[in-house]
């Protein structure tokens, strides 16, 4: 009770005194997705075809932060959350094929309105759980009226396959709640990890035949 309480009091405090805390991060948003969608364009109007499958942008809750700040142990100020506390801002870019994921890395590392600060691949490395994905934390650049802010955000980036997996791990999470998922739903998770892994290479091996069809077609 007295947690519930301590964390609403939190949060309520967030509210009242930094009504302007959260804005350079919503630009930060808007500037990623631009990027993104113009890249989606330019992709399908010179390959015909785009990387991204799908994207979505969310700003972390503020239930999600205060409860993230207490965790990390993190001081109630400004400056040490935008200093500690780098995915308020996050974008999760979906691909068909697991080359894309690493293209648009290679996309992201190259231009010079973002920064890259941290890459975690849980691709080539994945969680004992089973999850994979490549998150990448940037700042991104944003242009106000007279000045010129970087701006921190989480991107994450994977496959269909992959997406699919992470949606049912938080399913089971969620109904799990305040407990282990059980033994055989943790190896189920794992097994249908390494299904998951398995689709994705055999589309990356149909993706390059495909490719090769049309280059000596075209040739």
């Amino acid at each position: 009770m007295y947690q519930e309480t301590h964390k609403i009091d939190l949060v309520q405090k967030v509210l009242k005194n930094w009504k302007g805390f959260f804005i350079p991060y919503e630009m930060a948003l808007y500037e990623l997705k631009s990027d993104f969608n113009i890249i989606d364009l330019e992709w399908k109007s010179k390959h015909g075809y785009s990387p991204i499958e799908h994207m979505k942008t969310r700003m972390k809750t503020i239930f999600s932060l205060v409860e993230k700040i207490e965790n990390k142990e993190i001081e109630l100020t400004q400056e040490s959350i935008k200093q500690e506390i780098r995915d308020i801002a996050g974008v999760r870019i979906v691909t068909s094929f697991i080359d894309d994921v690493y293209l648009l890395k290679e996309h992201i590392e190259q231009r010079e309105d973002i920064r890259m600060i941290r890459v975690k691949d849980y691709i080539k490395e994945p969680k004992k759980s089973g999850y994979k994905s490549l998150h990448l934390v940037v700042e991104t650049q944003v242009i106000l009226s007279n000045e010129v802010i970087w701006v921190p955000a989480e991107i994450q980036i994977r496959t269909s396959a992959m997406d699919f997996w992470a949606s049912t791990e938080h399913k089971l999470n969620y109904k799990y709640q305040g407990e282990s998922i059980p033994e055989e739903a943790q190896k189920q998770l794992i097994e249908l990890s390494n299904a998951s892994s398995l689709l994705d290479k055999e589309m990356s091996k149909l993706r390059l035949q495909l490719l090769s069809s049309e280059t000596d077609s075209n040739g």
